[in-house]
């Protein structure tokens, strides 16, 4: 299935040989009936030299490890226990592994059942498992290790990802009864993820793995086998790594950093993205500056006193709902107890466009932990909202230095330092690699490299909870209304109305009208009465960056001069391999235009930005970096004929 859809995977329960997971469809165990254990052990750790190579990695940002076939997460569980006893290792493991047919937990829970001293890694792997989306899963196993899970076909799913691998464990069922995986796409693919030296180790020897591997770039070498398995294959990359990314869309990590110093980064922005990209970083070992123009976290754009945390879901197989739902998932993972409260979102449905796109949500079958579809509202049970200033106050302690200061210059000085300017030309900081996060603020810091950056006023207002009010849940239609027990409030929002540029300086007002005129959006509901009975404690208003498809922009910032130069005629509709990779300006990352759904996307985007940064596997599909990449708009721009843009 490709990984690039609505999909939704149903659970193995697995059938047991002799205590043993067995598979009915493929007639093959899931390890060696003699030690699973000893074999992983041998295969694949010994023979991709893992400890050595940690060892000699030592102090490295990261080390990745691929597979092909999660199964039981035997091999996983194998390798996190190698890397949590090494001494000497890098910073990070990422685990990246595809699965075709994920085992329900009771079966994972029974086949690990087998390998009792895993036993502490295998409840660590348990908690974390149970979405069956297909695509790619990114599970913080521990501070140091990651595992991307990659549920769909194995070709299809190493496709879509962004990663430079250093050893492959090429497991799965043999290829007599699995012929569908083993073919020449899934090779091909390895080779793409490889870099000269990236190790595999296999327990086949079969020869379609051998003359496939041997055709893309790999140096194959038969061994002595495990058991009663007479030979295996071990193979070394000799060829060269190619980035999966379209030549409009690169994704560089940072470049030329001071060597021999404690990296750096200086995020422009103090609101939820740019709090979320300081966290990541500071996880990654790296020192964070934010600059913002008020003393205190999210103040502005972020400064709701409760944000609504749900997914956004189409009608069809849009990317839109694709990104949102995997930002979703990322994010009730970020957020702690005290911040998040999943207490359900209940959308109204009440005319007949709200209904058909209910109709058609309902032939997606996805999963009822997502979304139920009923006669008169759409419930997502797992949706609820966000306490941002308790968000905030963690945040916080992941930023080593805070400046307060409105930046309206920024330039690349010819030593690479970015100079970062106030309104009277002062320079304020200095700095090598830099994040812009400041919302409406990039478009006046450069307009030339933000200019696709939109405005909108958005306001909430906060009521006293009425007393005797049975409200248990949040409640969405043309607004929103979050009950807040613990607090004795509800908050109500929220507008989103169109500003111009030539007031995007401008502070942004309380609308005196902002309660009536959200207060009519409910007359016709039951609650209306309550709502009109409840006294107003205060309001926030603040201008949102958004952009023309609604999407944020995420990623490297692309020369946008130089290349509408280099592709002048990309609309004549000349092959993409004719085009040199697109020119991105040194060390300058965004994450921004995040509208009205920033808690709930900024979690994803910034350990997406950080992986970037850093060369680690990215946490999202190709297809859906370049749909959120910030060139997008240029590269479609050119595409069209001159007179039609």
């Amino acid at each position: 299935m490709n990984p690039l859809t609505y999909g939704h995977l149903k659970p193995l329960q697995v059938a047991l040989r002799d205590q043993q997971p067995y598979s009915e469809d493929y007639q093959d165990v899931y390890f060696s009936r003699h030690d699973g254990l000893a074999e992983t052990r041998h295969v694949f750790l010994h023979h991709n030299r893992l400890e050595q190579r940690w060892q000699q990695a030592a102090g490295q940002a990261h080390f990745c490890v691929a597979e092909t076939g999660f199964g039981t997460g035997l091999n996983f569980l194998a390798t996190v226990a190698a890397w949590e006893a090494a001494e000497l290792k890098p910073q990070q493991l990422v685990f990246i592994s595809v699965e075709k047919h994920p085992l329900s937990l009771h079966s994972l829970q029974q086949a690990q059942q087998n390998f009792p001293e895993l036993a502490p890694m295998a409840a660590r792997l348990q908690k974390l498992w149970g979405s069956f989306r297909c695509g790619l899963h990114r599970l913080e196993f521990a501070p140091d290790i990651t595992l991307l899970l990659v549920l769909g076909e194995a070709q299809a799913g190493l496709a879509q990802l962004q990663a430079s691998v250093d050893a492959w464990f090429l497991d799965g069922f043999a290829p007599s009864k699995n012929p569908d995986m083993w073919h020449d796409g899934l090779f091909a693919t390895m080779a793409r993820l490889s870099q000269p030296g990236t190790t595999v180790a296999t327990f086949t020897a079969a020869s379609v793995v051998r003359n496939g591997l041997s055709k893309h770039g790999f140096d194959v070498v038969k061994q002595p086998g495990f058991g009663h398995k007479r030979e295996m294959i071990t193979a070394t990359y000799q060829g060269t790594h190619h980035s999966g990314s379209p030549f409009w869309a690169p994704l560089p990590g940072a470049q030329n950093l001071t060597p021999g110093t404690t990296p750096a980064v200086t995020i422009l922005g103090g609101g939820i993205a740019g709090l979320c990209v300081a966290h990541s970083m500071q996880r990654l070992g790296w020192h964070t500056t934010v600059i913002d123009q008020q003393a205190k976290p999210m103040q502005q754009a972020s400064g709701n006193a409760l944000a609504m945390m749900m997914p956004l879901l189409t009608a069809g197989n849009s990317p839109e709902a694709l990104f949102y739902w995997r930002a979703f998932e990322a994010a009730c993972h970020f957020y702690q107890t005290r911040e998040f409260q999943p207490i359900g979102v209940r959308q109204e449905l009440t005319d007949a466009k709200s209904q058909q796109w209910a109709q058609r949500l309902a032939q997606q079958a996805l999963p009822d932990s997502l979304v139920q579809v009923n006669r008169n509202h759409v419930w997502y049970p797992n949706a609820g909202y966000i306490d941002t200033q308790q968000v905030a106050k963690r945040l916080l302690a992941a930023v080593d230095q805070w400046l307060v200061a409105a930046i309206k210059d920024c330039q690349q000085g010819p030593d690479g330092q970015w100079h970062l300017r106030d309104a009277a030309g002062q320079t304020v900081h200095r700095c090598e690699l830099l994040v812009v996060a400041n919302g409406m603020g990039a478009k006046t810091l450069n307009p030339t490299w933000f200019g696709q950056l939109q405005a909108r006023h958005g306001q909430t207002s906060v009521l006293h909870a009425p007393v005797n009010a049975a409200l248990d849940h949040v409640l969405l239609d043309q607004g929103y209304v979050i009950p807040d027990p613990r607090h004795k409030r509800w908050v109500c929002g929220a507008t989103y109305d169109h500003v111009t540029d030539a007031a995007i300086d401008q502070t942004p007002i309380l609308a005196a009208d902002h309660w009536p005129c959200n207060l009519a959006w409910w007359q016709d509901h039951p609650l209306h009465a309550t709502l009109s009975a409840a006294a107003v404690i205060t309001g926030h208003a603040a201008l949102r960056a958004t952009t023309p498809d609604h999407l944020p922009l995420c990623g490297p910032v692309v020369d946008p001069v130089a290349f509408s130069q280099n592709c002048a005629d990309l609309h004549h509709g000349r092959h993409w391999q004719t085009y040199a990779t697109a020119p991105t300006i040194k060390n300058l990352y965004v994450i921004n235009g995040l509208g009205s759904r920033g808690f709930t996307s900024a979690p994803l985007l910034a350990q997406l930005l950080a992986a970037m940064m850093t060369q680690q596997p990215l946490p999202l599909e190709t297809d859906l970096c370049k749909m959120i990449h910030p060139n997008r708009f240029l590269y479609r721009s050119l595409k069209q004929p001159p007179n039609h843009r």
